[in-house]
């Protein structure tokens, strides 16, 4: 104005610059550079993607916030009881989904354990070939989802699914079906044909902490229900593994036996297993767990984590560790001379223990184990001693437990199959490999670019493949079986812990209880005192339990 007072519909440029906080006013030219800065990065690098440094699908860490005391220890002698209930629609929406596209989903349910009741537990299928029966025609390489295979022994001679019935033994094979009881060979075992309509037969995966973050019960947040066979639901070759692993000092899981109910219907005896979750592996102190995948590898991929993904999963320690650990291993594994590899292995694996774990798997004929097709084996990293051990895992394969495959016998304990036919039109799954000199069985077709001379059909059989080449260590191999059979075997250990767990599996109500036992009493009393030829690779079927 004209007396030079301020129009107040005009602020002065000083009131404006004072809007500016002090210390911006002071230091503007450090944030106009950065502005300039962070404006040249987007135009240079602007059409550039990040990418992540993802080691490996992690496992949630966190710590266990609620745990349900529950009613005794789950995982004692037993017997005990589990019910659960679920919304009839989502369970067959779930089916439907894991038909159609094979996705395992969680649904809600309640559950009550031993009188304990708790709600909005996460339940989803657990398993891979175990489950192919449920995908009907859906599943690669297997027509009808290689279901000819039933607990029905009607379904052997009439199936539903369209399937051929087995072809009957060869000459020399067992006859395993000789009393019409079950389609499949092995104690307890054969491929069986799982069912929509009962789902308490079902191998399931039960998660306290899916829809309830940070709960637990009894410090457990994840157990499972392992696969019914064909004789009885309780899976005795299973439980008597699992023992015989716990019996060498070597690191296996906690089970036990008990009743399964599902929406109010008749409960069905089975058996029940602890899975190494964070918590597990925590426990163990100072180190990593890793799991291998279905379908993974052992091979070395370079060095972007990333390209791991697919063979490893980190259980634990995801703000700590990384992949880094196996990586380092693959590529001492894929690279090192022999020379080296003899020499400098036992700095990065136990040796002792590895061969010890090689020999057991051997001995009890689980040709599923780190170096067969499923790929069932964690990794354990000591990280104060900077190096693995590896844990066993999914042992229902264990004494010929299930066939290698749909209408097959066992696999005894010299290695070579028996009466291994495969359904007509059968065709090997992409990628799996034939072991060197094996043909495939008359009327399986291998895939197109399939070679023999692998460690096997997929799995992880580099380590042992190099393991057992090396003059040193296959004679530590050949001492630790020895060793194992004299411990196990010969003592009568292993026929008195048959009649142990038979016992327990009685008191759930096992119906098939009986025939198991008598069958895998057999089974330990075929084992052989000296180990089958360390390059035989295994035989078995397509896919994996373990996921």
């Amino acid at each position: 104005m004209a007396d030079g007072t301020a129009d107040p519909a005009r602020p002065s440029r000083r009131r404006l610059r004072h809007r500016v906080p002090v210390r911006l006013r002071r230091h503007w030219r450090t944030a106009a550079a950065t502005c300039v800065a962070l404006l040249a990065l987007v135009v240079v690098f602007g059409e550039a993607r990040v990418r992540p440094y993802i080691t490996s699908e992690l496992i949630s860490d966190e710590t266990v916030t609620q745990n349900i005391a529950g009613e005794g220890d789950l995982f004692d002698d037993g017997p005990h009881a589990i019910e659960v209930t679920f919304d009839e629609t989502e369970y067959a929406d779930m089916m439907s989904t894991f038909r159609t596209e094979g996705e395992k989903e969680f649904i809600r349910a309640d559950i009550t354990i031993d009188g304990t009741a708790i709600n909005d537990v996460g339940l989803r299928l657990k398993g891979n070939s175990t489950l192919m029966s449920l995908r009907g025609g859906d599943f690669p390489g297997v027509p009808d989802g290689g279901g000819a295979q039933a607990r029905d022994p009607a379904a052997s001679a009439a199936p539903e699914t369209g399937a051929a019935p087995p072809d009957p033994p060869q000459d020399g094979a067992a006859d395993d079906s000789a009393d019409g009881a079950r389609p499949n060979g092995g104690p307890g075992g054969g491929m069986i044909q799982l069912s929509e309509d009962e789902p308490e037969n079902l191998p399931w995966l039960i998660s306290f902490e899916e829809f309830v973050e940070g709960r637990a019960y009894q410090g457990h947040t994840e157990i499972t229900l392992r696969p019914a066979t064909s004789v009885s639901g309780t899976a005795l070759n299973e439980a008597l593994a699992l023992e015989l692993t716990a019996a060498d000092g070597q690191t296996t899981q906690d089970y036990t036996f008990t009743t399964f109910g599902v929406n109010g219907g008749d409960p069905v005896a089975r058996l029940l297993l602890d899975v190494p979750d964070a918590a597990w592996a925590n426990d163990r102190g100072d180190g990593v767990l890793y799991k291998a995948r279905a379908g993974g590898t052992f091979d070395h991929l370079g060095d972007d984590p990333t390209d791991y993904e697919e063979s490893f999963d980190q259980i634990n320690a995801e703000h700590t560790y990384d992949l880094q650990p196996v990586m380092s291993l693959l590529e001492f594994v894929a690279e090192s001379d022999d020379a080296t590899f003899a020499r400098e292995l036992d700095a990065r694996l136990d040796v002792d223990a590895f061969a010890r774990y090689l020999a057991l798997q051997d001995l009890m004929s689980n040709f599923d184990a780190m170096h067969g097709p499923g790929n069932n084996y964690y990794l354990w990293y000591d990280a104060k001693r900077g190096r693995f051990t590896v844990v066993s895992w999914d042992l229902n394969l264990a004494f010929a437990g299930m066939g290698g495959m749909p209408g097959g016998g066992g696999m005894p304990p010299d290695g070579e199959p028996q009466g291994m036919q495969p359904p007509e039109g059968m065709e090997f799954p992409e990628g799996m490999e034939l072991p060197e000199g094996m043909e495939p069985p008359e009327g399986m077709e291998p895939p197109d670019g399939a070679e023999g001379g692998g460690p096997g059909m997929g799995g992880s059989g580099a380590l042992r493949e190099r393991f057992l080449a090396a003059d040193g260590f296959l004679e530590l191999y050949e001492r630790s079986y020895a060793e194992l059979y004299a411990e196990l075997v010969a003592s009568g250990t292993a026929a008195e812990l048959v009649d142990a767990i038979a016992d327990r599996a009685a008191d759930v109500g096992d119906d098939g209880v009986n025939e198991a036992r008598a069958e895998l009493a057999e089974q330990v009393t075929a084992v052989s005192d000296t180990p089958p030829d360390p390059q035989d690779a295994p035989f078995g079927g397509a896919g994996a339990d373990g996921e």
